[in-house]
This record gives C-alpha cells, structure tokens and sequence, in this order.
C-alpha cells in the first residue's frame, strides 16, 4: 500500500475496482527490500498503523473472522512493526511473524518483547519457516508479490489448507502504481485457486477479507 495515500483507502467506493472494470496495465516489478529499508528509515510507522482509523478498523474486522477460535501455532507474513501482531498474540500459543524489512522486524521486536510465545524474521514471503501451521494471516502483503512469486504463494496456501490449516488474507482495494498486482486481483485469484475452502468473505470500501479453512485433506 502506498503510505502516501493509504488514508484515503477507506473512501474507494465498493465495486469501482472490480476485475471486469480494471483496465490492463503495465505491471511494475516487485519491490525491493532496500525499498522498504529506506520507507521504515524516514518514519518508523509511515503506514500510520497505530494511528489509522482504517487501520483499526481493518484490525477489529480480521480478529473478528477468526471468530473467536484459539490457535497453536500461527505464522503471520507482513507483520510490519507488529501492531497487529500484538493483537493477534493473544489468540495463539506460539506466532512467527515476518516481514521483507529488517528494520521493520527489529521495531517489532522491541514492540512484542515481553510476548515470549511470539518470535519474528525478516523474511521474504516464499521463504516461510518450515513446520506446519494451524493459521497463516497473510495481510496488506501479497500484492507486492510478481506473478511468479503470487503463484508460488497460493500453491503454498493450498498446501497448508490441506493439512487443516486456517488462511486468513486481508488486502487494500485501492489504486497501485508501485505494486504488480492490487488487492482484488490477489483476492479473485485466491478466490478461485483455493475455492474448495473458501469460508468467510469480508468485503469493505477500503480492503477485502476472506477466510479459507482446511480440511486436512
């Protein structure tokens, strides 16, 4: 998301960035790390996270669609300064969160020092710690992937679903011209990749949510 105009998100009306209405584009490469290194180097919460009144609400609508549940073991990817991995610790015995920035990680880290249960990695997405999982949280992270990578990813996704694991991906709607795809290519190509768990669907102005629950198939 561009934290230049991420306050608007929540004022993108619902509908206008459907796939049949999205014109074709030139798709720009994927970001790099240094990209995100010289962001989180200007400001240490240049998303405004901890203060965005899309943010909160964004953060309240993802707890909500866990629906209450408990889980083991989560990994959540794009865990930015952690403001909702603090939240989100409270409803797992252990997380891992990780982010493409180093610098990001370290302000998380301090942030989440007294969780003991949660650790954190700079980390690109496709290079996931390995064990299993009984929730990923993918959110506001994989538009930033290239085609390949998005394709490498749902595969990854669908295999986790077919050990029984919960998937939650939350996305911004909003326009992008520094990202290769927006929220609602990721979400429709999720949408039907992955339809046989597809669970819970969250659509909003700003952002897209939706849940996909394994059946350990």
């Amino acid at each position: 998301m561009n934290p230049v105009t991420e306050t608007r998100a929540y004022d993108v009306p619902d509908g206008s960035m459907s796939s049949s209405a999205r014109a074709p584009r030139r798709r720009p490469p994927r970001a790099s790390a240094e990209s995100f290194e010289r962001l989180y180097a200007a400001s240490p919460d240049p998303w405004r996270y901890d203060s965005s009144e899309y943010e909160r609400g964004k953060y309240a609508a993802t707890l909500a669609a866990l629906d209450g549940r408990a889980y083991r073991r989560a990994l959540e990817v794009g865990c930015s300064i952690g403001a909702f991995t603090e939240l989100l610790a409270d409803h797992c015995a252990a997380l891992t969160a990780l982010d493409f920035s180093a610098r990001a990680v370290g302000l998380a880290r301090a942030r989440l020092s007294a969780h003991t249960h949660v650790s954190l990695e700079a980390s690109f997405p496709e290079q996931a710690p390995a064990g299993e999982w009984d929730l990923v949280v993918c959110s506001e992270v994989l538009y930033y992937l290239d085609p390949s990578a998005l394709e490498a990813a749902t595969g990854w996704l669908r295999e986790r679903l077919r050990a029984g694991a919960t998937v939650l991906t939350v996305d911004w709607r909003g326009p992008t011209t520094t990202e290769p795809h927006d929220g609602d290519e990721v979400h429709d190509l999720l949408r039907a990749q992955l339809a046989d768990w597809h669970a819970l669907e969250g659509r909003q102005p700003g952002y897209r949510l939706d849940r996909f629950d394994g059946d350990g198939s």
